[in-house]
């Protein structure tokens, strides 16, 4: 299996399927943040997929490998959340339970490629006691000597996508079961998709919504996207239109469930179910 082609194709599927509610899609783009950019970020990360594939370089090298090549083409900050969730699990090949243990055998320096790769895109991210904007952090790092795994794990709770790698990627593995099922019992992509998305936004909150507007914005996205999923169940699209529209209109961009769905599109294509 080639998984450095899912790695890209899984960013692919998720940017092309629509009506995601407050992200890029086809129909959508922000005005820094163009549909183009997520399609020339996606396909220049595949040197590096290829290398995490082959275990080339390290992890954390590989992450700012990625992002630098991102930043250097769309001078924008596209999928640096994605890349945190899809590198590890590329380098191990897809094998969740792997991930975790080899993060904590990553070293401090991968840390510090890491922390290059977040001054290159400056991506906003959650006040947290590990503040990456903290002029001091980068001796915080070398003097606790603290690797990939220990620095996630410092996360706060709702960052999903600092968690995700430490825990084993248990919620794109229900989102992988929400996409098996939609896809088997409809067989149309884009809206397994746009499904499994409503899902994930329906049960966590969004860090870079908690970043942007608060934890009250986030838990009321968390709330109504359990409602249009409920109408979406139903047949209704036009509720996730308008559920579309109104985060646009607000500036509402749940960007980190969008890299979530990315990692489950990946698990989805290494398990053969798309």
């Amino acid at each position: 299996m080639n998984h450095a082609r899912f790695g890209v194709l899984s960013l692919l599927l998720e940017v092309s399927a629509d009506p995601k509610p407050g992200n890029v899609d086809k129909e959508h783009e922000f005005k820094d943040l163009k549909y183009k950019h997520f399609l020339i970020s996606a396909i220049s990360a595949y040197p590096t997929f290829k290398d995490c594939m082959n275990r080339r370089g390290s992890i954390g090298l590989n992450i700012f490998k990625a992002v630098s090549r991102s930043y250097e083409i769309c001078k924008t900050n596209v999928h640096f959340g994605a890349f945190i969730l899809l590198i590890p699990l590329i380098w191990c090949k897809g094998n969740v339970k792997d991930v975790p243990f080899e993060l904590k055998r990553t070293t401090s320096k991968e840390s510090l490629h890491v922390l290059s790769a977040f001054r290159v895109c400056k991506p906003k991210v959650m006040n947290s006691d590990f503040d990456l904007r903290d002029a001091k952090i980068e001796r915080i790092i070398i003097e606790e000597d603290l690797n990939l795994y220990r620095w996630f794990k410092r996360s706060p709770r709702e960052n999903v996508i600092a968690r995700e790698p430490i825990e084993g990627y248990w919620r794109c593995l229900k989102g992988l079961k929400v996409l098996k099922n939609f896809y088997e019992k409809y067989g149309d992509l884009n809206d397994s998709i746009v499904y499994t998305y409503l899902h994930l936004l329906s049960s966590y909150l969004d860090p870079l919504v908690i970043s942007k507007h608060g934890m009250d914005v986030a838990m009321d996205v968390k709330n109504r996207a359990r409602d249009v999923l409920r109408e979406f169940r139903c047949g209704d699209l036009d509720a996730v239109k308008e559920f579309d529209v109104d985060l646009l209109s607000k500036g509402i961009n749940p960007g980190s469930i969008a890299d979530l769905t990315c990692a489950t599109i990946y698990l989805s294509l290494k398990e053969g179910i798309i």
